[in-house]
């Protein structure tokens, strides 16, 4: 039987942990934590530049393997379009946690895991995984994966090794120094050339999103879909089906013209995503409507969240239901076009109040969803916690 004393001391931690704020997701900054080290301050730039930092900052699970500045002007003196730095950058970060610890004890002393580039969806066959393993004299080297055992054999040359740990969150990330950029030929694959690149309105016009692809004509959202995906190296596009499109007429003619063409932005994203990326996401993307110039300090009105929902994806906005990915228009990069059965809308409104009805500053049974699933998973995590503390407080008054 526990002591009166053991009873007191976790009912008051139980009381404690219960009431407090606790979350289980990502509370990482990788630029907060790369600030640290100036040596390693391009590395950090060039995550921002092509989007990585954001990813990296909403993954639970995550490594990073850091190269300093000498070598990424090395890297940057390639002249790799955006797209293809994007690949690069994406080969270092490692879609697992990997610490000193763990790279010396590597079980069979060989590992092969996955980086942000294979989790894209747009790297060929494996090229997007990574092999470390332990060399002679403690060495921990790491290569990409390759396709047959003559290019493993060529790549061993040109190993990239362990320098040291930048920063260790156990278990949620991992900042690794390493002693040169990784790369391989899928990563470095050139673009498309402008003129072999397809066109997004024509896409949508001809496979059931007409009303749309005429409606991003004339207001000018089209011409900035095309200079995304010149400029960028990809597009995604979320695009309503011709029967959605025509329930939201009404609406969308009651908008300003500032609010039409943010409204259509608000369904393209600045870079290709196939649906296995969109499931892996899981959270908020940065939308086209973040950057017309109109938005003041709005910018986060125009978030748009991407939810897996078994074998496709469910897109959160302030409209009242989620829209789901009914269809793929087209997936080959730089564009994916999909269809949706329902009008995204930002959270902004109009000089009315709203795009259909919901009342600005919330975000209708949709917003309420995500809301919903915030405050749920907060509640596991404090429940978790607390069973943690119930096993610790069993094993005390074990010994009392």
């Amino acid at each position: 039987m526990p002591s009166p004393g053991v009873l007191t001391v976790f009912l008051l931690l139980l009381l404690i942990f219960s009431a407090s704020p606790l979350t289980c997701h990502a509370t990482h900054n990788i630029t907060s934590i790369l600030a640290s080290r100036r040596d390693l301050a391009e590395f950090s730039r060039q995550l921002t530049a092509t989007g990585l930092a954001d990813e990296i900052n909403v993954r639970n699970t995550i490594t990073v393997l850091a190269v300093d500045d000498a070598h990424m002007s090395s890297l940057k003196a390639r002249g790799l379009h955006r797209e293809a730095l994007r690949r690069v950058l994406s080969l270092h970060v490692l879609v697992d946690y990997y610490d000193d610890a763990k790279l010396h004890r590597l079980p069979g002393g060989s590992a092969v895991v996955s980086t942000l580039f294979q989790a894209s969806g747009d790297a060929p066959g494996s090229s997007g995984m990574v092999k470390i393993s332990d060399r002679r004299g403690g060495r921990v080297a790491f290569l990409p994966q390759q396709q047959d055992e003559e290019a493993a054999d060529d790549a061993q040359a040109a190993a990239v090794f362990y320098v040291k740990s930048v920063h260790e969150t156990p278990y949620n990330i991992s900042v690794l120094q390493v002693s040169a950029v990784i790369s391989s030929p899928a990563a470095e694959a050139p673009s498309l050339p402008e003129s072999a690149r397809p066109n997004a309105t024509d896409v949508m016009a001809r496979n059931g999103c007409g009303r749309f692809a005429s409606l991003a004509a004339s207001a000018g959202a089209a011409s900035r879909y095309e200079k995304t995906m010149a400029n960028d190296g990809g597009l995604t596009i979320f695009c309503p089906g011709d029967d959605a499109m025509k329930a939201f007429m009404p609406a969308y003619r009651a908008l300003s013209r500032d609010s039409q063409l943010a409204m259509l932005l608000y369904h393209g994203v600045a870079r290709h995503y196939s649906l296995p990326a969109l499931k892996a996401i899981g959270g908020a993307m940065r939308t086209l409507a973040m950057d017309t110039g109109n938005n003041g300090n709005d910018n986060d009105k125009y978030v748009l969240t991407a939810r897996e929902a078994g074998s496709t994806v469910t897109l959160l906005s302030a409209a009242k239901e989620p829209a789901t990915v009914t269809g793929t228009l087209m997936d080959a990069d730089p564009l994916a076009v999909y269809i949706v059965d329902a009008v995204l809308v930002p959270m902004d409104g109009s000089s009315s109040g709203s795009f259909d009805g919901t009342e600005q500053g919330g975000a209708g049974d949709g917003g309420g969803d995500a809301a919903a699933k915030k405050k749920n998973a907060a509640a596991t995590c404090r429940l978790s916690f607390v069973l943690m503390l119930l096993l610790g407080a069993i094993q005390v008054a074990a010994l009392v």
